[in-house]
């Protein structure tokens, strides 16, 4: 019996681990910024910003994304933004800043930081750069 609560409680403690949330700094965010351009992807009702465009093929990744949203009514239309260079105009808020325990609201969008970045993007407007 003392094995199987020994057993239960290491499993317990390996699937906790795999709940938390890490995040990481992205090197090519300038948190002062009020724009920002990259290539766009939309997952989820949230946009991840990607710094190259083959960077779009591969894994949301702090190193690679910033994860962010526009208000809901625009956000809603950004799907059709998928693939495309774009200009977002906004704000960077610090992940931690967050008012749900995995998501932050933003004017009715959820971001829920699939990049797993210290920061996201609170776009006000977007713009197609191509």
């Amino acid at each position: 019996m003392k094995t199987l609560a020994i057993a239960l409680t290491a499993a317990a403690a390996v699937l906790g681990g795999c709940a938390s949330t890490t995040t990481l700094p992205n090197p090519a965010l300038d948190v002062n910024a009020t724009s920002f351009t990259g290539w766009l992807r939309v997952t989820n009702g949230e946009f991840q910003l990607y710094q190259t465009q083959r960077d779009l093929r591969m894994p949301p990744s702090a190193l690679r994304c910033v994860s962010g949203a526009l208000p809901f009514n625009q956000q809603d239309a950004a799907r059709d933004l998928n693939g495309a260079k774009v200009t977002l105009t906004g704000q960077a808020t610090p992940w931690s800043a967050r008012d749900g325990v995995q998501t932050l609201v933003f004017e009715g969008s959820r971001i829920s930081n699939l990049c797993r970045g210290d920061h996201v993007i609170k776009a006000r407007s977007v713009t197609v750069l191509r």
